[in-house]
């Protein structure tokens, strides 16, 4: 037992000598949607919605809904930590430690070698490739979904020799955690295939029938209840449309166009425009041909065991690539899967952990081949889960080394070993850097092979800093990579806009609408361009077009009637004013335009009623506080 505690605080201290600088680091990526522009953080008792069945089965309509064990975690986090980015990340810094503590205890149940089962623990804490899931909290899915398996996987084997009566209870309690882990992403899948796996490499023939009988069962009834909630949730496409994404989007793809407003329109933030369109036309290719896909995934996959014993480069958003197949990539990569599959075959019953760890590897590498559609087809937190099995093979092939005779094997396995951990940690601890900010993420970090959503991203930062020709030229790069990436051109056109280039502007509003004719968001953005440019009437139609595809968009309301208003079309304006009132009641912006629209009316004291009203929705917000101390500072005088 005492040995077992040193081994867990030498692995949780290893952990956390690796991870320390991650505390530092700030939100990036989709942190920005779905940890500081989700409202359903604001409030902690929403937690109550997760733990309602009626939630399971009512439309999603909430960010992260599909995920909700990830969701939950996030509403903890903002209660506890509000928007202080450490907290977080000492959430999944935390996550990660008992994964690592999963991965020594599941070695220790599968193999008699204590060395071994620590060397595994201690390889998947310090492993590289775990940095993407840990340092990203828009990842945490990852880590919840491995917490999970790994724990369902503890449980089955821990308890399977005990008494036939517990049988039931033990399955029920493997199937829950099943749950839960398909609850936090559908990466845990893979479960029952691991469960199976893990019977053939180390079979126990007592009870065996009646102990698959009853996982296969529940875990069937499991998998049919969450393909219920899944389906309608589980999509790429129409995100947008989403309440809870269109509020978010609001507070930066919107602006303000009042007198005496000194609210600057918005540049949107790196997430924004990915999550209101369909996926890149590069995966569109992957997925539209079968045989294309199949040769990629195959290059995929080689390219993943590589990392997972030689972690470099590591690249934020990988591009697949697509691979003919006559090609000596595509040859190569087969055979040496092939391979490996052989290895795991042959060495089965000589070197069980062995065997079970390279199985491990291709079973939880399943819900991540493609087989159906995913937004990203690779990814380096895919690996998370997988690693683990990485680990065990090479922890128990290192752990068999130093057993064998030769005298050298020993200190030559304590070398190798140690040479591993030393290389591993270090790197780690390098890669968390890249991680401190978007910046440092997109622009500082290793480009090769990515997508072309990378340039998109890295467009924006530079847009966002006012280097618009070198945004441009990222927007260009994007576009080469995908001509039909519609998010690309419409951010072209507000590099161009901002730039003062209106006919290079206007052809790329064109070409995105055009792509991507079903968007509120892009048909928004057009019209806030045609709006700057005085063309109202052209600007009042995409407006209408956008409220026809979501009549529920608050702020394209709020901007129409400013139109209305400035063209003297003070009936319609009212009518659009009290449509946004409607929607977002808690939102100051609709108080604030509809009090302007009432100021320049002559009804100051309903103005004053609404400026009012607007900041005890938000006490900071500016425009209010300035016109309401103007308006007080000469009260009765009609403000012209």
């Amino acid at each position: 037992m005492r040995r077992h505690v040193l081994a867990g605080a030498l692995i949780l201290a290893a952990v956390f000598a690796a991870y320390s600088n991650s505390l530092r680091n700030g939100f990036v990526w989709d942190d920005h949607l779905y940890v500081l522009n989700n409202p359903f953080l604001g409030e902690p008792g929403n937690i109550r919605f997760l733990l309602d069945p009626k939630f399971y089965a009512s439309s999603p309509w909430v960010l992260a809904g599909n995920r909700p064990v990830f969701l939950a975690s996030l509403v903890l986090d903002r209660t506890v930590w509000g928007f202080n980015p450490a907290g977080y990340h000492l959430t999944n810094l935390l996550i990660h430690s008992a994964n690592s503590l999963w991965v020594y205890a599941l070695a220790l149940l599968m193999t008699a070698s204590w060395p071994a089962a620590l060397l595994a623990g201690l390889l998947f804490g310090l492993h590289p490739l775990g940095t993407e899931a840990v340092n990203a909290v828009c990842f945490r899915p990852d880590l919840l979904a491995a917490f999970f398996v790994f724990a369902g996987l503890w449980v089955y084997l821990k308890t399977r020799a005990s008494s036939a009566s517990r049988t039931p209870l033990v399955i029920a309690a493997c199937a829950g955690l099943f749950g839960l882990g398909l609850l936090s992403k559908e990466m845990a899948a893979s479960l029952p295939l691991l469960v199976l796996l893990a019977e053939a490499c180390f079979p126990l023939e007592a009870r065996r029938r009646a102990r698959l009988a009853w996982t296969a069962a529940l875990c069937v009834l499991i998998v049919a209840a969450y393909a219920a909630f899944w389906a309608p949730r589980f999509q790429y496409s129409g995100l947008g449309s989403t309440p809870a994404l269109r509020s978010a989007i609001d507070s930066y793809a919107s602006s303000v166009h009042e007198p005496g407003s000194t609210a600057k329109p918005a540049v949107p933030k790196l997430w924004e425009s990915r999550f209101f369109s369909r996926a890149s036309s590069e995966s569109e290719r992957l997925y539209k041909d079968r045989t294309a896909w199949l040769w990629t995934m195959s290059v995929a996959f080689n390219e993943y065991f590589r990392l997972m014993i030689f972690p470099e480069p590591l690249v934020v958003d990988r591009s697949p690539g697509l691979f003919p197949m006559f090609s000596f990539r595509v040859f190569s990569s087969l055979a040496l899967l092939g391979l490996l599959i052989l290895y795991a075959v042959v060495l089965r019953p000589t070197h069980p952990m062995s065997s079970f760890g390279v199985a491990w590897c291709f079973m939880s590498l399943i819900p991540v081949s493609g087989i159906l559609p995913l937004f990203n087809p690779i990814a380096e937190r895919y690996l998370y889960m997988v690693m683990a099995g990485a680990c065990w093979a090479v922890g128990s092939g290192i752990a068999t080394l130093a057993e064998s005779r030769p005298r050298w094997a020993l200190p030559a396995a304590g070398i190798l070993a140690a040479l591993m951990l030393a290389a591993f940690g270090f790197r780690t601890h390098a890669r968390n850097h890249d991680w401190e900010s978007d910046r440092t993420l997109f622009l500082k970090a290793p480009l090769a092979d990515q997508t072309a959503r990378a340039s998109f991203i890295r467009g924006n930062i530079l847009r966002q800093e006012g280097k618009l020709a070198e945004a441009s030229r990222e927007y260009i790069q994007a576009l080469r990579t995908d001509p039909g990436f519609a998010e690309a051109w419409l951010n072209l056109g507000m590099a161009h806009a901002a730039a003062g280039d209106r006919k290079a502007a206007a052809f790329c509003y064109e070409k995105a609408v055009t792509l991507l004719p079903g968007s509120p968001v892009f048909q928004f953005g057009y019209a806030l361009f045609l709006a700057a440019d005085k063309d109202k009437t052209a600007a009042v139609k995409r407006y209408r077009l956008s409220l026809d595809l979501d009549p529920a968009y608050t702020q394209a309301w709020v901007n129409l009637g400013a139109l209305y208003r400035d063209s003297g079309r003070l009936k319609e304006a009212k009518s659009c004013y009290e449509k946004a009132l409607a929607l977002s009641p808690a939102d100051p912006v609709p108080y604030y335009s509809y009090a302007v629209l009432l100021e320049k009316t002559g009804q100051r004291d309903k103005a004053v009623s609404l400026f009012r009203e607007a900041l005890a929705k938000d006490e900071s917000f500016e425009p209010a506080k300035q016109r309401l101390v103007e308006l007080q500072r000469k009260p009765g005088k009609k403000r012209r």
